[in-house]
C-alpha cells in the first residue's frame, strides 16, 4: 500500500470527473452524513462506482476485480462464512496456500481485514471491486436457491407438461403462491435482466416457440426460449403484476410493476400487444432513483454545454429534448432541472411516468384512466404560477398549442419530442398543426440525442480502421485516415461484445434571427439544417466522430446510430 498518496477528490478533479465546486458540495455532505467521500460522490451523483473505485485502487496501489467476471473456486467460497461475507460485504476471490485474497470495496476498512485475520486464522489480503459487484456475488455464490439456472426452474413444469388435457394458463395462470413455478420463472427472468443492465425484456411468440430476449446496451440479444405451452402462464403472471386485465387478449394494454431487485427498488412498463402467434409483451425497466447525472458529467462538448446553461437562464421559451424512445430524453431533462435553482423558481413536472423523484419540485403523474391527460393538467399547471414547466412528452396538438401558449406567455417549457434530429422537430410540430410563426416565436432550442455503445475498458485496444469504412464516411474537412481508433476485442466483462455501457452524443441547434426567418417563411427541413450548421450546430455524427477520436466508442458504432453523410 502506498504511504503516500493524492486526496481521492483531487485525483477525481484532475481526471475531469468532477469540479471544484462539485467536491465542495461532496465535503459539505460528507460532514453531515458521516460518510465516505465516496459514498458522499455517488450519492449526488457527481461520480459512478466505477470512477471511486479505479481512483482508490490508484490511491492504495491496489488491483480491480469483478468478481461477477470470474469464476471462484467452492473451495475459496467455504473458507469465508456465508453471515462473514454478508456482515462486511466481502467475497473471497482466490487462495494461495495460506493467503486469502478477498475483494472488499472499502480500501480504509482496516479493522474488517484484521477480524478476518483473526476469525479465519489466515493471512488475508485485499482486491477492490465495486458494492454493487459484492452484492451480486454474494448473491450468486451464497445464495445457493437463488442461483438456479433457467433451466432449473422450467424443471417446475416438467409434471403439468406431461399433462395432455389441463392448460398452463388454467394451472398457473393466476396462481399467487410465492412458491409456484411461474411465479418463479418470472422473478428470475426480471432479476437476471436487471443484474445484466438491461434496459428491456421482451417475451415475443413464434411458431415453434416462445423468445426471450434482453436489450443490453441498446442491442437485443436473444438470452432464452421455452415451449410456447408456457407462454400464456407466462404471460397471465405479468399481467396479473403490472395490474392487466388477463381476460382482454384482443387489445394492446398497458401496466406498471413495482419490484425491488436485492434492495434496489425498479419500476417497469409493462406494454402488450396482439400478434398472430399470441400476445408479446415488453417490459421496460427503470430504476428508482434520487441520486441523478449532472448536465456537466453527460458528455457535452464545452460549447454545447455552454449552450445548454444559456438557455435554463431564460425567462420563457420552449427547450425541446429529440431522439427516439430510449434515447435518454427524459435523464436529459432530469439533469437539466439540476442545474435550475428551485429554491428561488416555481419548477412543476407533467409526466408519464414520474421516472425520478426530486425535491423541491411538484411532479404529477398522467392518469388517463380518470382524465389526468397532459392538456387537462397543463391548463391547471397554468394557473399555479409556475417559472419552468417540464412536458414529458408532446404527444398531440393539443399539448403542443398548450406548450406554446405557455412559452409565449411568460413560462420556460422543457418537453421531448419523437424525432430523428434537431430540425425535423420544427417540421414535427408544423405537421401537428402549429403555426410556423408561432414556433418561430417560442422555440428557443432544440437537442437532438442518441445513445452510443461505450467500448469496454477491460478489452480495449487500438486497431486500423479499414479504408472502405472510411471512405464510407464522407468526410473531407477531418483526415481520419492518421487518427488513432480502439475498439474492443471482447472479454467476459462485457459477454464478449466489445461494448459496455452507453454514453448520449448531442445535437444542439439554438434558435438565432436567420433561423427564426428561414421557419418563418416555412423553409424545408434540409435548408434548416444547413443553416443551423453554417451557424455553429454540431450534428450527431459529427460529435459522434469526437467521441471515437476520444477512443471512447468506435466508428461502427457511430455509423450504426447516425446518419453519416449529413456531415
Amino acid at each position: 500500500m502506498k504511504t503516500s498518496y493524492t486526496s481521492l477528490g483531487q485525483m477525481l478533479k484532475e481526471k475531469g470527473i468532477i469540479s471544484e465546486d462539485q467536491l465542495d458540495k461532496a465535503l459539505e455532505h460528507q460532514k453531515r452524513q458521516s460518510i465516505r467521500l465516496g459514498e458522499a460522490l455517488t450519492e449526488m451523483g457527481y461520480a459512478d462506482h466505477e470512477d471511486i473505485i479505479s481512483s482508490l485502487a490508484e490511491q492504495f496501489d491496489f488491483q480491480v476485480v469483478n468478481p461477477m467476471a470470474v469464476p471462484i473456486p467452492e473451495d475459496v467460497i467455504n473458507s469465508v462464512p456465508k453471515n462473514i461475507a454478508k456482515k462486511h460485504n466481502i467475497i473471497p476471490v482466490t487462495k494461495k496456500d495460506e493467503l486469502l485474497i478477498i475483494a472488499i470495496s472499502d480500501p480504509l476498512d482496516i479493522s474488517t481485514l484484521e477480524d478476518l485475520r483473526f476469525t479465519l486464522n489466515i493471512n488475508v489480503e485485499c482486491v477492490l471491486a465495486t458494492k454493487n459487484n459484492i452484492e451480486h456475488a454474494i448473491k450468486k455464490y451464497y445464495d445457493k436457491e437463488r442461483a438456479v439456472s433457467f433451466d432449473g426452474y422450467l424443471d417446475g413444469f416438467k409434471s403439468i407438461l406431461a399433462g395432455a388435457d389441463k392448460s398452463l394458463d388454467d394451472t398457473y395462470g393466476v396462481e399467487e403462491e410465492a412458491e409456484a413455478p411461474i411465479v418463479k420463472l418470472v422473478t428470475f427472468i426480471i432479476d437476471e435482466a436487471v443484474k445484466t443492465r438491461a434496459s428491456d425484456i421482451h417475451i415475443e411468440p413464434l411458431p415453434n416457440k416462445t423468445r426471450i430476449r434482453y436489450r443490453i446496451d441498446g442491442v437485443c440479444q436473444e438470452v432464452h426460449s421455452i415451449t410456447r405451452r408456457i407462454h400464456d402462464a407466462l404471460i397471465s403472471r405479468i399481467k396479473i403484476l403490472s395490474n392487466i386485465d388477463i381476460t382482454e387478449k384482443r387489445k394492446p394494454q398497458d401496466g406498471r410493476i413495482s419490484s425491488e431487485v436485492g434492495e434496489t427498488p425498479i419500476d417497469i412498463r409493462v406494454s402488450t400487444i396482439p400478434t398472430t402467434c399470441g400476445e408479446s409483451i415488453v417490459m421496460r425497466i427503470l430504476e428508482k432513483s434520487t441520486v441523478l447525472i449532472q448536465l456537466k458529467n453527460m458528455g457535452f462538448s464545452e460549447h454545447d454545454y455552454n449552450n445548454f446553461k444559456s438557455i435554463l437562464k431564460k425567462p420563457n421559451g420552449i427547450f425541446l429534448v429529440t431522439g427516439p424512445t430510449g434515447s435518454g430524453k427524459s435523464t436529459t431533462l432530469y439533469a437539466s432541472l439540476n442545474e435550475v435553482d428551485r429554491s428561488e423558481k416555481k419548477i412543476i413536472t407533467v409526466e408519464d411516468p414520474i421516472e425520478y423523484n426530486l425535491s423541491g419540485i411538484n411532479q404529477c403523474q398522467v392518469n388517463e384512466r380518470i382524465g389526468l391527460t397532459f392538456p387537462s393538467i397543463l391548463r391547471a399547471v397554468l394557473r399555479q404560477d409556475p417559472n419552468i414547466i417540464v412536458i414529458g412528452e408532446i404527444r398531440d396538438v393539443e399539448t403542443a398549442e398548450i406548450a406554446v401558449t405557455s412559452a409565449l406567455t411568460g413560462h420556460l417549457v422543457m418537453s421531448t419530442l419523437h424525432t430523428n434530429d434537431a430540425p425535423s422537430a420544427i417540421t414535427r410540430l408544423v405537421d401537428m398543426g402549429i403555426k410556423p410563426f408561432l414556433i418561430s416565436s417560442s422555440i428557443q432550442a432544440i437537442l437532438a440525442q442518441r445513445l452510443v455503445r461505450v467500448i469496454c475498458p477491460k478489452c480495449k485496444v487500438p486497431y486500423k480502421v479499414e479504408k472502405d469504412v472510411l471512405e464510407s464516411l464522407n468526410v473531407d474537412s477531418i483526415d481520419l485516415e492518421n487518427m488513432e481508433f480502439c475498439h474492443g476485442t471482447g472479454c467476459d466483462y462485457c459477454n464478449k461484445t466489445g461494448y459496455r455501457g452507453r454514453k448520449p452524443i448531442f445535437e444542439f441547434m439554438s434558435m438565432n434571427t436567420e433561423l427564426r426567418d428561414a421557419i418563418f417563411n416555412k423553409m424545408p427541413t434540409n435548408e434548416l439544417r444547413k443553416i443551423a450548421h453554417s451557424n455553429g450546430m454540431t450534428t450527431l455524427a459529427e460529435d459522434g466522430l469526437r467521441l471515437a477520436r476520444a477512443h471512447v466508442t468506435t466508428l461502427e458504432e457511430v455509423m450504426r446510430i447516425t446518419s453519416l453523410d449529413s456531415i
